[in-house]
C-alpha cells in the first residue's frame, strides 16, 4: 500500500472514529438527563413496542386507548427485538433511533468524501451528528430517525444506479423499509432527487438519463410492503386501511379530518429547516444559491449536488403544501443538507485556513455539545412534559415494587410508560368494563389517574371500592398521578 493509500485510509478511520464518539457523547448525554418518554407522542410508540414485545402482537400492534397503530410496524419491530434482548428501558426503546442517526452520520460522511472531497466529507458528517435537530431525535422513541435513515440509504442507491446506468434493487428494498416505517411518502422522498436529470439534460444534452431494469426490485418492494399489509388486513380488518390511508395519509395531507387547509404552514417548513439545524442551515442556503447561481464545472460533481438540491427543494415543497406539518418531518431531508453544507464548510476552510476552520470548528462543536447537555439536563425541567414523564417513571417504580400482582391490574387512564416497569402491557379499559369487573367475585386491581371522569365507578353509588395504592401519597402536596383500588376480593 502506497503511503497516500494509507494516509487517506488512517483519515478516513479517524474521521469515522471522532464522528462515532461525537454521536456516542450525545446520545449518552440524552440517556442520563431527565427521562422524557411522555413527550413528543412517545407515548404510542412505547405502546406499541410493549404490545409487540410483551403481547405478541408483531402484525399489528395497538396503542393504550385501543386505537389501531397509525404507522407500519417497521420501528417497532426493531425497537421490540430490542426491548425482548434487554428488557424495557430508555436504552433499548431509543437505540433504533441512536443507531440510525450513527449510522446515517457515518454514510453522509463517506459519500461527502467520495462524491466531494475527505474534507467537506468530514464537515458533512459534523453537521449530520451535531444539528440541533439530530440531537433531538437521537433518543426518542420515534420513526423519524428510522425513516430518515431508509430515505437516505434509498436516495444514495438511487443516484448509484442513475449513474451506473442500472442496478436498482438496492433501491427498492430500501424504499420497502421506508415504506414500512412510516409510508410511501418515504419512497417520494428517496426518488426525488433524480428529478435533476431534467436540470442536468439543460446544461448537457449528453447527460445520461436514469435507466435499467426494475422489475427484480419492484417485485421485491411489493412482496415485501404489501405482504405485510395483506397479513395485517386478513387478520385485523379493513379499519387498519382506514387508519393507515384514509387517517393518517389522505387525512395529513388534505387536513379533511383536522380541519386545516393544505398549504396553511406553507413558509413553515422552510423556515424551520433553518432554525432548527443551526448553525448549519445556513450553510446549505448558500449551498444551495451556489447550485443554482455557480455550479462546479466538474459534470459528475454537478450531477450530485443537483441531486442534493432537488432532494431537499421536493421535500420542502410537499412538506409546505401539505396541511400537517411538524418539523420532525424535516430530518429525511438533513442528510442532503449537511453534504451541502459539509461542502461549503470545506470551501471556507480553504479561504480563512485550516488551522482557524479547526479552531471555529473545535469551538462549534463545544458549543454544541454544552447546548446539549443544557437543553436536556440544566433546563429539562422546565417542560410540563418532561416533568410529567419523570413523575410517571417515579409512580412506576414505586408500584413496581409495591408487591401487588401486575397481572390483576387493569388501567383507566394511567401514563403509558408507567407499565414500563411492570412488566406487562394493558390497554385502558372503559368504565362499563370496570364495572363488570369490580361487580365479580374474583380479584381485580383498577389504576385510575382520575377518578372524576368516572362517577360511576368511584362515586358515591359505584362499587364498593378500597384503595390500596396511591402515588405520591395522600399527605403529599404534589397531584396525584395513580390510585388503585381493589373490589375487596384481595387483601394485602
Amino acid at each position: 500500500m502506497s503511503v497516500t493509500k494509507y494516509r487517506r485510509g488512517e483519515g478516513a478511520f479517524f474521521w469515522s472514529m471522532l464522528l462515532t464518539g461525537l454521536v456516542v457523547v450525545i446520545y449518552v448525554l440524552r440517556l442520563t438527563g431527565p427521562t422524557d418518554l411522555e413527550a413528543d407522542a412517545q407515548q404510542r410508540n412505547v405502546a406499541y413496542v410493549m404490545d409487540a414485545a410483551w403481547q405478541g402482537h408483531w402484525l399489528v400492534q395497538t396503542e393504550a386507548r385501543g386505537w389501531l397503530m397509525s404507522k407500519p410496524p417497521l420501528h417497532t419491530w426493531l425497537t421490540g427485538a430490542f426491548v425482548l434482548a434487554g428488557g424495557a428501558n430508555r436504552l433499548t426503546l431509543t437505540l433504533s433511533s441512536a443507531l440510525a442517526v450513527l449510522v446515517m452520520t457515518l454514510l453522509v460522511y463517506r459519500v461527502g468524501r467520495q462524491r466531494f472531497n475527505p474534507a467537506a466529507g468530514a464537515f458533512a458528517g459534523l453537521a449530520c451528528a451535531l444539528a440541533p435537530m439530530m440531537a433531538r431525535h437521537i433518543a426518542l422513541v420515534r420513526t423519524d430517525a428510522l425513516f430518515a435513515l431508509t430515505i437516505t440509504l434509498a436516495a444514495f442507491a438511487a443516484y448509484r444506479a442513475w449513474e451506473r446506468g442500472g442496478g436498482w434493487v438496492p433501491f427498492w428494498l430500501a424504499g420497502a423499509a421506508a415504506t414500512l416505517t412510516k409510508g410511501p411518502l418515504g419512497l417520494i422522498l428517496a426518488a426525488a432527487g433524480l428529478l435533476a436529470w431534467f436540470w442536468e439534460k439543460r446544461t448537457d444534452s449528453a447527460a445520461p438519463p436514469p435507466q435499467g431494469s426494475h422489475w427484480g426490485g419492484i417485485s421485491l418492494f411489493l412482496a415485501l410492503t404489501l405482504g405485510w399489509l395483506f397479513l395485517a388486513v386478513y387478520f385485523y380488518g379493513y379499519a387498519l386501511i382506514d387508519k393507515l390511508f384514509f387517517d393518517e395519509l389522505f387525512g395529513q395531507v388534505t387536513g379533511m379530518r383536522k380541519d386545516i387547509t393544505p398549504g396553511e404552514n406553507f413558509y413553515k417548513p422552510t423556515l424551520f429547516f433553518v432554525a432548527r439545524f443551526l448553525p448549519f442551515s445556513l450553510f446549505v442556503c448558500y449551498g444551495l444559491w451556489r447550485v443554482v447561481r455557480r455550479p462546479t464545472a466538474d459534470a459528475s460533481e454537478r450531477r450530485f449536488e443537483r441531486f442534493l438540491f432537488v432532494w431537499i427543494a421536493v421535500g420542502l415543497l410537499l412538506f409546505s403544501l401539505g396541511a400537517h406539518f411538524r418539523a420532525d418531518l424535516l430530518v429525511p431531508l438533513w442528510p442532503a443538507g449537511a453534504l451541502l453544507a459539509g461542502r461549503e464548510m470545506a470551501h471556507l476552510g480553504q479561504q480563512i485556513g485550516s488551522r482557524r476552520m479547526a479552531a471555529a470548528m473545535a469551538v462549534a462543536v463545544g458549543l454544541l455539545i454544552w447546548m446539549v447537555y443544557w437543553g436536556y439536563h440544566s433546563g429539562a425541567m422546565k417542560n410540563k412534559e418532561v416533568r410529567y414523564s419523570v413523575a410517571t417513571d417515579q409512580a412506576g417504580l414505586a408500584l413496581a415494587t409495591s408487591g401487588l400482582d401486575m397481572q390483576l391490574i387493569q388501567h383507566l387512564d394511567t401514563p403509558v410508560t408507567l407499565q414500563i416497569h411492570l412488566g406487562i402491557y394493558r390497554p385502558w379499559i372503559s368504565e362499563d368494563e370496570a364495572l363488570r369487573l369490580a361487580n365479580r367475585a374474583t380479584p381485580v386491581f383498577l389504576a385510575v389517574s382520575s377518578t372524576e371522569k368516572y362517577q360511576a365507578l368511584f362515586g358515591s353509588t359505584g362499587p364498593a371500592l378500597q384503595e390500596i395504592f396511591r402515588w405520591p401519597s395522600a399527605d403529599s402536596s404534589q397531584t396525584t398521578l395513580i390510585r388503585i383500588f381493589t373490589n375487596g376480593s384481595h387483601r394485602q
